[in-house]
């Protein structure tokens, strides 16, 4: 009986060992597969790279009369957050990935309407990008005049004029002072070009003087769904004098040619702007404005306009201000707008 306990006992214990020595192997088998995993993985991407975390908030509050209702409103002067990371990989060679995204504080504070998602290479001979950018109108034309606190400048130039661009290809060139650019939409609706949309630009800097010309082509269609294109050929000058007074004016001709000759038209984009400290942390800027879309009815939308602005600028990434806006119509009714807004800026880089 003895003997047979003993046995017994022999067998657990060989049985128990065989167990342990089991689970030792999967937990080592274990172990050992994690770290192949972490030996496999995709290696940290900041080496030779840069990012940037960065945003502009921007809510404003306004007093509205358009001749018919006078009324207060939260509104948002384009506040924006996003994203942008390059990562050199030969000398002089980058790739390039940024997204950006508007925050409407008017609103609910929805977050997340595009307003810029490409990539890009980067290179000597130039940077050639994909995905949704702003076009050369803007960039070497209009941003020159947009220095005012409002979601509709500049005031002419935003009627129809691009900012941003989808389904765009382009290519920049910085070389001896001259910046060229070339774009173009292509969105699976080609037109007669093989593109939606084309826009060419160049820029010439020196020291505080710049100088910008851009032709913008693309395919079009009226609410009576008379298909066509238009062309629009804009410039701007812009100067920076030794006192800080900022001069800038920017004017565009665009002819509109639909396939029904009678509705053919020609109209235009006149902005300027003025920008002047008048004091320690103070700025006082002015700007006059007149669009025109060359329709000779009332149906036309022709407007001009003024807007004088005070600027606060405690720190470099701080604005208040207080605007005041006239927009005078042919044919509709005339705006007026008294606008208290607040603006913060952020940016915070990293580079590995």
């Amino acid at each position: 009986m003895n003997t047979m306990n003993t046995l017994k006992s022999l067998v657990a214990i060989a049985v128990g060992l065989c167990s342990y020595n089991a689970y030792a192997d999967d937990a080592q088998s274990l172990e050992q597969r994690i770290a192949n995993l972490e030996n496999n993985a995709a290696p940290s991407q900041f080496k030779n790279s840069q990012v940037s975390l960065y945003g502009s908030i921007r809510p404003t509050l306004s007093y509205l009369d358009d001749d018919q209702d006078k009324t207060w409103d939260v509104r948002d002067a384009l506040s924006r957050v996003g994203i942008k990371a390059s990562t050199e990989f030969a000398d002089g060679w980058s790739a390039i990935a940024q997204g950006e995204w508007s925050v409407d504080i008017a609103n609910s504070g929805n977050f997340g309407k595009a307003r810029q998602a490409y990539a890009a290479i980067a290179s000597p001979y130039g940077q050639v990008g994909i995905g949704k950018q702003r076009p050369a109108q803007y960039t070497l034309v209009a941003e020159y005049v947009d220095i005012f606190n409002h979601g509709n400048s500049p005031y002419a130039y935003d009627h129809e004029s691009p900012f941003f661009v989808d389904n765009f290809v382009t290519y920049k060139l910085v070389t001896g002072g001259f910046t060229l650019m070339a774009g173009a939409q292509v969105d699976g609706n080609s037109g007669d070009t093989g593109a939606d949309m084309v826009n060419l630009g160049v820029g010439y800097d020196l020291d505080q003087l710049h100088l910008g010309l851009g032709y913008v082509s693309q395919n079009t269609q009226t609410d009576a769904g008379v298909e066509g294109d238009d062309q629009t050929i804009g410039g701007v000058v812009a100067y920076s004098f030794s006192n800080d007074l900022y001069v800038a004016v920017s004017y565009q001709d665009k002819q509109y040619n639909f396939d029904a000759l009678s509705q053919d038209r020609s109209g235009s984009t006149f902005d300027s702007a003025l920008a002047y400290p008048i004091a320690k942390n103070y700025k006082v800027k002015l700007g006059y404005f007149q669009f025109k879309d060359g329709i000779k009815d009332n149906t036309s939308a022709d407007y001009d306009g003024f807007n004088t602005t005070l600027e606060w600028n405690p720190i470099s990434n701080v604005r208040v201000h207080l605007e005041y806006l006239a927009k005078n119509s042919d044919n509709r009714a005339d705006d007026q707008a008294l606008t208290l807004g607040f603006r913060y800026d952020f940016n915070l880089n990293w580079k590995g």
